[in-house]
């Protein structure tokens, strides 16, 4: 083999080599939504070994805006630190995912969903119990129970004739299940919600937050 043919070969193999690492160590972005934030928190940043993202709010009332994810693995860390708040490992496919933040013995848990997730459409509603204690609902006709430290996806169903949901929460209880909340939802075909249970830390009852996020529709 020619000398240019042994350099060509070696530029190829280097190349190929170099878009395989490239791509194993990211071109994901996530977005972030976190249940509650420490006080004093400040702003966070993605790290993995070297490598660092710009700094970011984590938000508590909407999904963050995309973020560059440094590799496939890595941590949420407070901005110029290297302490980690949470380790993420994003799925082996996929290129866009949301990371919910929930709390945990130290810091945070993460759950991480794809963005395009066939279980989590336009319209569902994604409850995540963060209590001590079994919590239970319904949106329409449609129910669930939740024991503690678990998640699910609920499919709204049986809307009023006037276009909205019947919704109601509650918390199992020793002495039998207690109502924490009942209202209505309008159907939104192109929101869909994550919803959060938890012990509220000024009242020591449990309570709960809503967020809302807006899909666009699919082109056709």
């Amino acid at each position: 083999m020619s000398m240019l043919r042994i350099a060509v070969a070696l530029t190829l193999a280097l190349t190929t080599f170099a878009q395989a690492q490239s791509s194993s160590k990211g071109g994901a972005k996530v977005r972030f939504l976190a249940e509650r934030v420490p006080a004093g928190l400040g702003d966070v940043e993605l790290l993995a070994e070297e490598i660092r993202s710009s700094p970011f709010s984590l938000p508590i009332n909407n999904l963050s805006d995309p973020q560059d994810a440094p590799a496939r693995a890595f941590s949420v860390v407070p901005q110029g630190k290297t302490s980690s708040l949470v380790n993420i490992t994003l799925p082996e496919e996929g290129k866009n995912f949301i990371a919910m933040l929930v709390p945990a013995a130290k810091d945070y848990q993460a759950i991480v969903m794809a963005d395009n997730d066939p279980n989590f459409k336009p319209g569902d509603v994604y409850f995540y119990n963060h209590a001590n204690k079994p919590v239970l609902g319904y949106v329409g006709t449609a129910k669930f129970t939740l024991a503690p430290r678990k998640g699910t996806t609920l499919r709204p169903k049986g809307a009023r004739e006037e276009g909205f949901y019947d919704v109601g929460f509650g918390v199992k209880e020793k002495e039998g299940n207690r109502a924490i909340s009942t209202t209505r939802w309008p159907v939104e075909k192109q929101i869909r919600s994550y919803v959060f249970f938890f012990v509220n830390p000024s009242t020591q009852r449990l309570d709960f937050r809503a967020v809302d996020e807006f899909v666009p529709p699919e082109e056709p």
